[in-house]
């Protein structure tokens, strides 16, 4: 916990890994998880399509975040801007795209959830 799905456009040139590594960091610095806790991944998307227009130059990226169930809205609704705000920063959009960033926070539920941390394989 958390997980982190980061899902963007093909017509986006996103360097990917140093976007998941400042997503982590923003999170860390949020005071509100664990370092080795954050497990994030990034997903291309070269089917997709934004509205109805299929020949419009446009493109999104969404960030879904899961968490352990027991946080307040409020913390929830700062962590979706944070991540949004982090996603937007250092990046080059392509000229004449409309590009839409958009993040959702969503509970696990904390009783049902199962994990286990194997320690390294000696």
């Amino acid at each position: 916990m958390p997980h982190l799905f980061f899902e963007y456009t093909d017509n986006l040139d996103i360097d990917t890994r140093q976007t998941l590594h400042n997503i982590n960091q923003a999170l860390v610095a949020s005071g509100h998880f664990d370092e080795n806790a954050i497990k994030a991944r990034a997903i291309k998307l070269d089917d997709y399509l934004v509205g109805t227009e299929p020949q419009a130059r446009r493109g999104f990226l969404h960030i879904r975040l899961t968490i352990l169930s027991g946080r307040t809205p409020e913390v929830k609704k700062q962590v979706a801007d944070l991540l949004v705000a982090t996603v937007q920063q250092g990046q080059t959009w392509p000229t004449g795209t409309q590009v839409q960033i958009t993040a959702e926070v969503i509970d696990m539920q904390r009783d049902i959830y199962g994990k286990l941390v194997l320690p390294p394989a000696a």
